[in-house]
């Protein structure tokens, strides 16, 4: 008799490797599932993520800059030689506070960032709701849009199917955002009850749990896989809203992706 083993319990390094994309499919999906199920889990590992967005946009400026003379080796090594015994004390004394300084500056940096990812990805469903609930159709054609949404993002995308739910697609466009282009798609519910979900592609937080994002009267969901970031908003209650977005992410997951 076929017997079926349980997943292996989920390590903290695992979380930091499904922050960085650098699970396989079968144990991503393992943590995922694991992170559906524990609240604190998804918070710690939205900290991550949030931690690592802050340093990527801190480094950013300078990531591509080439080193500079005075810091390489074959450099170093000819002041090495030529300097007298106290020469190091004094060397050190000076990048000790070049490194203080740095350092601080990084700090102050990284406290002024803004921390993006799922957070602007959700307020960018939220502004483009606003904008568009009331006249959402901006293509008519849904194979038109699938095509084109897909080119712009560079990446398949398709409209999910939410009658399950109780939702049915009225219609979609193609929204501009502060971090590039996205598809947005509407869906109704009999009692003309409307909800949005916004797709766009993430730069830096490409793996993350799904969170609760509100602000007045919208609210939703948004979280982030394989690259791609999904919110979905409306004006309908957490607690009715969650199972429309796991649907979404079910049925994203179930896709192939390239």
């Amino acid at each position: 008799m076929a017997t079926h083993s349980s997943p292996a319990p989920v390590v903290e390094e695992e979380l930091h490797a499904f922050v960085d994309g650098a699970l396989d499919a079968p144990r991503r999906k393992e943590v995922q599932d694991y992170l559906d199920r524990s609240p604190e889990a998804a918070a710690v590992v939205a900290k991550f993520a949030a931690q690592r967005q802050m340093l990527r946009s801190a480094l950013a400026p300078i990531a591509d800059e080439p080193v500079p003379e005075r810091l390489k080796i074959a450099t170093s090594m000819a002041r090495r030689r030529a300097s007298r015994p106290w020469g190091w004390q004094m060397a050190a004394a000076v990048l000790l506070s070049l490194g203080t300084g740095t350092f601080g500056g990084w700090q102050m940096r990284v406290a002024w960032q803004p921390t993006g990812g799922i957070a602007v990805l959700a307020g960018e469903a939220r502004s483009s709701y606003t904008a568009y609930a009331t006249d959402p159709v901006g293509d008519a054609d849904k194979n038109a849009l699938v095509t084109l949404v897909s080119n712009k993002l560079k990446r398949p995308v398709e409209i999910p199917d939410l009658s399950q739910s109780g939702y049915h697609y009225v219609g979609g466009r193609l929204v501009a955002t502060g971090h590039g282009p996205a598809g947005l798609f509407f869906y109704d519910r009999t009692d003309g009850t409307r909800v949005a979900l916004m797709i766009r592609p993430m730069a830096h937080e490409k793996e993350a749990p799904m969170m609760e994002q509100s602000a007045g009267n919208l609210g939703g969901f948004s979280w982030a896989a394989l690259g791609m970031g999904y919110s979905m908003v409306g004006t309908e209650p957490p607690s009715l809203l969650h199972p429309v977005a796991d649907e979404v992410r079910k049925q994203a997951r179930s896709k192939p992706t390239t």
